[in-house]
């Protein structure tokens, strides 16, 4: 089963059906999500009380595009957290997270 995001890629004139926006906008969301994860992380840091050096730790499974995706996918379509982990290759738990922590960037 191929991604949205790799559906996206391959026809960008279909993004206004899967995710309801046009794909150069999608590309600029993307761009700003980005840029407002990484002001939130640096905050996050800022305030952290760290035993051990930064940079240990899993790295994340899938990519800020994929994340700005599989909300925008949620809000169209709005499937079950299970099917949109199906959907990333995410449990339904890592996608309910990813969802929760990203739509409060995006808004």
């Amino acid at each position: 089963m191929t991604s949205p995001l790799e559906s996206i890629e391959l026809y960008p004139q279909e993004s206004t059906r899967l995710i309801g926006i046009k794909y150069e906008d999608f590309m600029t969301l993307v761009a700003l999500a980005e840029k407002r994860h990484l002001e939130k992380q640096a905050e996050i840091e800022k305030r952290k009380i760290r035993l051990i050096p930064s940079g240990g730790g899993l790295k994340a499974e899938i990519t800020p595009k994929e994340r700005v995706c599989l909300c925008l996918v949620d809000l169209r379509q709005k499937p079950t957290f299970e099917i949109l982990g199906l959907l990333f290759d995410l449990s339904r738990i890592k996608a309910n997270n990813t969802f929760n922590y990203w739509v409060e960037i995006l808004r």
